[in-house]
């Protein structure tokens, strides 16, 4: 293959998962397309996407959820491609995702080899090339990168480094499509620095291609070891993907999963919200289902409010109540209406995405009054 023929493989296989034509990658102007699933997508996608931005350099490509389309639409809008892959354009989007329950998080560097100057590179221990069944016993922590427990039947094929019969080094590739394979690889830590890693996602990456297929690499651009492992072993960047994901999800993704359940919000506002609703006691005065007493609306929740506190209208602080069994506010809608000139807050609590947006919709239906949300970003357990 040549590197022409390797580009447009990749360019072939991003077009069925990103829903859109190859030959949009090299468009000059960024373009927005609905995401679709595809059964020939690679393997780990999860589809359709709610958001995932390409770029192989010359635009934006945008493959969305159509809840999403117009807002995206305007956010890559822009000369600059590069700078929606960034902070602080990012907070755009982390602000307009949680309102459906989702933030950006995947976002990484994905590499191709150069055919010009891929080579097999010398390594002072034993190297082996190692099948699919060979991989049995390899399934530990310290192969975690090099191989995948939850999707071992697409590992394919590996090189390992052994010093004397230990193993100290795996590279191994996943079948992640048709076309296109993924590089993975782990050392262990007393046997890095020696070039290892490179010798061998080198002489996988070889091994690869003489199956006529793909090798690719995927890493963070502020790993900093990854990235020189990949320039080592002749490979060379060919597109950024920023991807987003549920919520809940994206707090618990990285290394430190736990961070979002130890950490407490410490906001002088949040921690006065959840005093306030803990020493009153929650009047129901409007059940869900229950008309409006002046207008022609069906409130879609229950509404009520604190009993023994005080909002602009006199009577108590409003709240709606949700579904969920977890009764915590973790939103505030400020309300302004133009007939009783006046502005108030409502709290939230206990509510669904799903939910907020039911009464984001019942206080925005009027042209007199329209409401305006604060989330509370950390969930507080």
């Amino acid at each position: 293959m040549t590197n022409a023929d390797i580009l447009r493989i990749a360019m072939e296989q991003h077009a069925i998962d990103a829903n859109c034509s190859p030959d949009d990658f090299t468009r000059t102007d960024n373009i927005v397309v609905i995401s679709k699933p595809n059964e020939n997508a690679r393997r780990y996608l999860n589809l359709p996407f709610f958001c995932d931005l390409i770029t192989y350099g010359s635009n934006i490509v945008a493959s969305v959820d159509e809840r999403i389309f117009d807002f995206v639409q305007k956010y890559i809008d822009t000369k600059y491609p590069h700078g929606c892959f960034e902070l602080p354009q990012i907070h755009h989007l982390t602000n307009e995702f949680s309102k459906y329950g989702f933030l950006p998080c995947y976002q990484a560097e994905y590499w191709l080899p150069d055919v010009e100057l891929l080579k097999e590179l010398p390594c002072k221990y034993e190297t082996r090339v190692l099948e699919q069944r060979d991989f049995k016993e390899l399934y530990l922590p310290q192969w975690s990168n090099a191989l995948s427990s939850t999707r071992s039947h697409l590992d394919r094929l590996g090189v390992g480094a052994y010093d004397g019969d230990k193993l100290i080094g795996l590279s191994g590739c996943s079948a992640d499509c048709e076309t296109m394979w993924q590089i993975g690889i782990d050392v262990l830590p007393e046997y890095r620095r020696q070039g290892v890693a490179a010798a061998l996602t080198s002489r996988l990456a070889v091994e690869v291609l003489k199956r006529e297929k793909v090798p690719f690499y995927c890493c963070a651009w502020s790993n900093l070891g990854s990235v020189r492992n990949a320039i080592k072993s002749g490979f060379r960047p060919a597109w950024v993907e920023h991807t987003a994901i549920e919520k809940e999800k994206a707090l618990e993704w990285n290394a430190n999963k736990h961070f979002s359940k130890k950490i407490k919000n410490t906001s002088d506002f949040w921690t006065n919200i959840d005093t306030l609703i803990s020493k009153s006691e929650i009047a129901i005065d409007r059940p869900k289902g229950t008309k409006h007493p002046r207008f022609d609306l069906i409130f879609p929740l229950d509404y009520g409010y604190l009993k023994g506190t005080s909002s602009m209208d006199g009577g108590g602080i409003d709240i709606w109540r949700g579904s969920l069994s977890d009764a915590v506010c973790d939103g505030v809608i400020c309300t302004v209406d133009l007939l009783k000139k006046d502005s108030e807050i409502k709290l939230l609590i206990g509510c669904s995405e799903e939910e907020k947006n039911i009464i984001m919709g019942f206080h925005n239906e009027s042209e007199y009054m329209k409401g305006a949300m604060i989330r509370r970003e950390i969930n507080v357990n």
